[in-house]
């Protein structure tokens, strides 16, 4: 692997990470399809969902799937790790039987703007729904803690509700009566009621969902087994990548499929598994990882990951530090800020939730995305 991290991996901006995906593609030959889907914006007119389908030589029994970009301004290091897997990986796979899908900035107005979510202020990862079912779910939990916590006029202070209220209580972080963790499992399973109120998952999909959604529709019938790798930055320990479920795993881990591409004891200087259950992480509702695992048949075996590279870290005051900016940073976007200058404070440390400004925490991603990405899919083309 090279070692100039920053310039070789991680990208300047959207324009040139869209760009250089697009040359890496070219060079893996004829047969390579280069595609992308147009993300209507009424802030920008040139917004894309740029991919790559790369069909097995021989025939279809094996199909992998990397997604970047599903919270916008995560994709800095979405793109690092497509960056190194087109062009070091992909051109030395055993593609025989194995299928392979690269998709580059699911969210690309909130990567080029720095938002978490879309111009619509949705969150990607609750808006997978392929029957619509979904968009009724009701979430008076999270419609309860926003009463508590959230202040529904411009930004005044970087310090909102949350942080005002926090207090520790032995080894647990309270919010007046609240835990973090309750705090945090009843708002970030998603709601679908308003776009004014965090982790809003739409009431009908976004055009890149749709889209994402019909080409996997066309593509995954073919194949009997199915593995998905979602990119994202935040939860968990920093520099450390963990790998996440959407919390139903019954329909998105089989269990013999991931046991055959995934060996956490193995690997375990790579990743960790870390269950919805545990502390600080949770359980959602229409994430990415749900669509492969709506859309399988019963003879297919599906292994639906997301891989999280923690960036704040994983103590109590950190994951409050975090939800209080989660929180600042939605109410900013929705009814705007008092003044420059906190709007400036409030955006710097949201970004850096996404996106710490570190070689260190550069050269961890990498290297995790590496080890794991060369095994898995050694693995994956033995089956």
């Amino acid at each position: 692997m090279k070692r100039n991290l920053t310039s070789e991996y991680f990208p300047k901006n959207y324009v040139e990470s869209r760009a250089r995906f697009v040359e890496d593609a070219k060079l893996l030959g004829p047969e390579i399809k280069i595609g992308k889907w147009n993300v209507p914006s009424r802030a920008d007119s040139d917004l894309t969902v740029d991919y790559i389908w790369a069909p097995p030589k021989i025939a279809p029994k094996n199909l992998l799937v990397l997604l970047s970009g599903i919270h916008g301004s995560e994709t800095y290091a979405g793109s690092a790790v497509l960056h190194y897997f087109v062009r070091e990986l992909m051109p030395g796979l055993q593609r025989d039987n194995l299928g392979v899908l690269a998709v580059h900035a699911m969210n690309p107005y909130g990567f080029k703007y720095h938002n978490r979510c879309t111009e619509n202020h949705v969150n990607l990862n609750r808006n997978f729904s392929i029957d619509g079912e979904l968009f009724k779910v009701k979430n008076p939990a999270s419609a309860e803690m926003h009463k508590l916590f959230y202040t529904r006029k411009p930004v005044e202070a970087y310090e909102g509700k949350i942080l005002r209220s926090m207090k520790r209580v032995g080894d647990q972080i309270f919010f007046g009566d609240v835990s973090a963790d309750q705090l945090r499992k009843a708002i970030a399973p998603g709601q679908f009621e308003t776009h004014e109120d965090v982790e809003f998952g739409g009431r009908e999909p976004e055009p890149q969902t749709k889209a994402l959604t019909e080409l996997m529709r066309t593509l995954m019938p073919d194949y009997q087994n199915v593995v998905a790798l979602d990119i994202h930055t935040g939860l968990g320990d920093r520099d450390r990548l963990h790998l996440l479920t959407d919390g139903v795993i019954e329909r998105t881990l089989n269990p013999i499929l991931t046991s055959q591409v995934l060996h956490s004891e193995e690997d375990k200087e790579f990743y960790e598994f870390t269950p919805a259950e545990a502390e600080g992480f949770y359980q959602v509702h229409g994430a990415t990882n749900s669509l492969f695992g709506d859309l399988a048949t019963k003879q297919q075996r599906v292994c639906a990951i997301t891989l999280e590279f923690g960036t704040l870290g994983h103590s109590l005051e950190q994951q409050a530090h975090d939800m209080n900016a989660f929180m600042v940073t939605h109410q900013g976007q929705v009814y705007g800020y008092a003044n420059s200058e906190i709007e400036k404070l409030v955006r710097e440390r949201d970004f850096e939730r996404s996106y710490p400004a570190t070689d260190r925490w550069r050269e961890k991603v990498m290297l995790a995305s590496e080890g794991m990405l060369t095994r898995l899919t050694q693995r994956l083309t033995q089956i």
